[in-house]
Parts: structure tokens; C-alpha cells; sequence
């Protein structure tokens, strides 16, 4: 009973609301519906195109993900001797940007960046030895987008600084690295095994050549960095204006896999200078490999992990072996104290320490700036049309609070005789 009570109490209430809104007055209810609002001569959207080219800019030391390759440049034959660390990024190069943006006013406003940037192939890292030559090369292709932050002062006539400052985010990137070696003296296995230079070679008697070359491209984990630039323009017209640039884009970007897209090696056995194909089976890894598809995971395939252990699929740190525990890989393991080790899976990637690419640019950009709001001839007459309506429309007067309350008077039509 009660709940009856309550729920015809509230249905009462409901219908005495709803009638209550009906029950308006035979006026009718017009909404201020703002029209043909003047839109400030300060407040516009625009769009840039520029191209330029860029340097390495904030470098650090390159090197290659190949430990057979190295950090250095390192040349050495007889007495002449030649270390030295390469300093740079692997960014700068040619850049096509494409931008758009508004103002919000005169001063302020936000833009968006899209860069399209060629890296062009420079050197990672280099052995030139007497025995041993090994190097590698990387460019690069990538997309960006940057956010900025826009800040503009003019002088009022042709002349206008802006600056920006935002982030830059990659969003694609294709990483193209050459990488070739020639070993006369067994780094390739040793690098592998984690093993000493093993004496593989007995010059003008008996040698063993192993010769690779490979093709890769690398993946890396999503990344962000800062972006900044300060330009200077000169209007061309009010739709147009020419600017120039200098811009700063700084990031690093972790690796996260290495695969080979072209694997070819060959190994030779060189006695009394007659070069002989190595059979199968010598080696710790296979002796002679056509192209990428005959090459094991192990050589074609890394994987950039931010720790290794034990567990690692890796033989570098003399947890795990890479020779076979039978024929002569047992007699390698007994002679250099690796038995009872378990061995690394060829059939898996090998596990590499993470490492992290830096392509950071200082661009010199040169291009056009596009204002919409004035080249839309639509938009602009009516901008120009409202601005002429507004200054030509006479001025209301405003009426006294008295005469809103004051009672029409029936005799103010009369004359006095």
C-alpha cells in the first residue's frame, strides 16, 4: 500500500510538471541564434610546404648492432695504425614537410608537421685489418608527425618572426643497413662463441677464409622527442607568404630486432694458395650458405633485449656453447672447458643487449605559407563585407529604464489648436 502511495504520488507530481510547461504563454519563444559573427583578421587557418636539407646535430658514438663489425674505425697494416670513435647521428639529409595549423590570435597558435626525411647511407662502423676487413653502412627512411606550439610577431607590414616548439614523433621508419666481412683469421667464430681468436690460419700453409655478406633492415619500439624551430617570413600578399627556417629534431629510438633480408657466406679452405670449399660440419655454423632463406635464425636474426642471462640465447658470455656436443665441436668445447654447457638454439634469434639509434637533425628548411582564410575569396569578401556592415550601421540608442515601465499615453497623437 505504501508503495502505491508514493508511486501515484510521484506520477502526480510528473503530470502537474508537464502541464505546467505547457501551459506557456501564446508568445512564442525565439532562440538567439548568433549569424555572420565577424571572425577576427588575426585568427586564421594556414597550411605550409617546405624542403630542406639537415646535419647531425646532439652526436654520439656510432656503431654497428654487429659485434663483428664494431664501434670504431679501426685501421691497421704493418706499422700504420689508426683507432679512432665516429662521432654523429644517423639522421639529416633531405626532408619534404607538409604543415597545417591555426591561430588563435595575432601571437598565438598550434600547428601540426608531417616530414618525410631521407637519411642517406653513412658509415656505422669499420675493421681494416691484414687478416680481417669488416663494415658497415645505414640509411634510412622515416615519417614523422610534430606538434607545435606557434608564437608569431610582425612588424605590422611584411616582415614576422615565428617560433615553435612541440614534440616529434616517429611514426614510420625503414632502416637499411650494408654490412660486408672478409675474415682470414676465425673473429667470426670467435664473436659467436665468445671464444679467443682462434689460430685458424697458418700464412703461406694453410688458412681458412670466411666471407659474408648481408643486407638487414631494423625495428625499433615507439619513441618520442622535441622538436624546435625559430623562422623568419616576408608576406607576399595576404594569401601568401615566403619563410625560412632553422629546425631542431631530437630523439633516440631503441632497437628492438635486426633481420636480414639478403644472407650470402662462403668459407674457404686456402692450402699452399689453392682455395678449396670448407666441408660441412667444420665449423660451428654452416659453412656455406646460398641466400637468406639456407641461413639458420641464429645468423639471420637478432633480438634486442634490455638484459641477458644465463638463459639467453647467446654464447658471448660462456653460458652456453655454440658447438655441437659430438665430433669436433666435443673436442672444441673439451679443449676450451665448455663441456657440460648447454647449447645455443640455431633454430631461434640470437639475443643481442639492447641498443639505441640516434637520428637527430638540425634541418634549414625553405618554404610557402598558405592563409586559407583569405585565399577562400567566400570567407574573405564576407569577413571584408561584415567588417563595412559594422562600421557604416548607425549606433542604437539605449533606452532609459523609465520608458520601459512608462504606460502609453492614448492622447499623445493629439495636436493642441
Amino acid at each position: 500500500m505504501k508503495r502505491l502511495f508514493i508511486t501515484g504520488l510521484l506520477a502526480v507530481l510528473t503530470f502537474s510538471i508537464f502541464a505546467q510547461s505547457t501551459t506557456t504563454s501564446n508568445e512564442s519563444v525565439k532562440l538567439k541564434i548568433r549569424k555572420k559573427v565577424e571572425r577576427p583578421t588575426d585568427k586564421y587557418w594556414y597550411m605550409t610546404v617546405s624542403g630542406g636539407y639537415g646535419i647531425p646535430f646532439l652526436a654520439t658514438n656510432k656503431r654497428s648492432p654487429l659485434k663483428q663489425v664494431g664501434d670504431k674505425q679501426w685501421y691497421q697494416h704493418g706499422t700504420n695504425l689508426s683507432v679512432k670513435t665516429a662521432f654523429g647521428t644517423n639522421g639529416g639529409g633531405f626532408a619534404f614537410n607538409v604543415g597545417w595549423g591555426h591561430m588563435f590570435n595575432k601571437y598565438i597558435g598550434i600547428d601540426v608537421l608531417h616530414t618525410f626525411a631521407w637519411h642517406p647511407e653513412s658509415l656505422d662502423a669499420k675493421i681494416d685489418l691484414d687478416t680481417y676487413y669488416a663494415t658497415q653502412k645505414t640509411g634510412t627512411f622515416s615519417i614523422y608527425v610534430s606538434p607545435h606550439l606557434v608564437m608569431r610577431w610582425d612588424n605590422g607590414k611584411r616582415f614576422g618572426i615565428t617560433g615553435k616548439a612541440g614534440l616529434v614523433l616517429p611514426i614510420f621508419g625503414k632502416t637499411t643497413s650494408r654490412a660486408y666481412i672478409l675474415d682470414k683469421q676465425g673473429r667470426v667464430i670467435e664473436t659467436l662463441a665468445g671464444l679467443p681468436i682462434l689460430p685458424l690460419s697458418s700464412p703461406g700453409l694453410l688458412g681458412l677464409e670466411i666471407e659474408i655478406v648481408g643486407k638487414a633492415h631494423t625495428e625499433y619500439h615507439p619513441t618520442v622527442g622535441v622538436s624546435a624551430s625559430i623562422g623568419f617570413d616576408v608576406k607576399l600578399n595576404k594569401q601568401l607568404s615566403l619563410f625560412a627556417e632553422m629546425r631542431v629534431q631530437a630523439y633516440t629510438i631503441s632497437l628492438r630486432e635486426t633481420i636480414f633480408d639478403e644472407f650470402k657466406q662462403t668459407s674457404k679452405i686456402n692450402v699452399l694458395g689453392i682455395k678449396l670449399d670448407a666441408p660441412e660440419g667444420m665449423l660451428a655454423i654452416p659453412s656455406n650458405v646460398a641466400n637468406v632463406s639456407e641461413a639458420p635464425e641464429f645468423l639471420k636474426h637478432y633480438v634486442y633485449r634490455k638484459e641477458l642471462n644465463e638463459n639467453s640465447n647467446t654464447a658471448r658470455y660462456g653460458t652456453r656453447s655454440l658447438f655441437a656436443e659430438d665430433g669436433l665441436g666435443g673436442l672444441v668445447r673439451t679443449l676450451t672447458g665448455q663441456t657440460g654447457l648447454p647449447s645455443v638454439d640455431i633454430n631461434k634469434p640470437m639475443e643481442e643487449p639492447g641498443q639505441k639509434f640516434n637520428a637527430s637533425s638540425l634541418y634549414f628548411n625553405a618554404g610557402l605559407r598558405v592563409n586559407f582564410d583569405h585565399w577562400n575569396k567566400k570567407r574573405s569578401s564576407k569577413r571584408v563585407a561584415q567588417a563595412s556592415k559594422s562600421s557604416s550601421k548607425p549606433s542604437k540608442s539605449k533606452k532609459s529604464k523609465s520608458s520601459k515601465s512608462m504606460v502609453d499615453d492614448p492622447d499623445s497623437t493629439i495636436n493642441v489648436q
